[in-house]
């Protein structure tokens, strides 16, 4: 199952990134997600109405999961329904969640 957020994006309370930009970690809707994989990363243009504000987007396409749903050995719970892959995408020192696949 999918769901496309685009320019309706919902805006992350807090993203973690490495020193390269890569998001280690994120919080949304009051829950704390770990970055397992990251599968891709693109740039992508922002929609024309937008191109005053930006005109980039990064997004990133990474497997998450809930931290809270991981064993002690910090290893993926298969079966827990928060882990899942989310488009994220950053632009101007914000994070918006773009895609959830699940």
């Amino acid at each position: 199952m999918s769901r496309n957020y685009g320019a309706s994006s919902k805006s992350l309370a807090h993203v973690n990134t490495d020193t390269d930009g890569a998001p280690n970690w994120f919080s949304w809707r009051g829950r704390r997600y770990v970055v397992l994989a990251i599968l891709f990363s693109w740039l992508e243009a922002a929609p024309w109405w937008r191109t005053r504000q930006t005109r980039e987007w990064q997004v990133w396409r990474i497997e998450a999961a809930d931290q809270a749903m991981q064993n002690n050995s910090g290893a993926r719970d298969m079966n827990t329904p928060y882990s899942g892959v989310y488009d994220i995408a950053t632009s101007d020192q914000r994070w918006f969640i773009r895609r959830v696949m699940d």
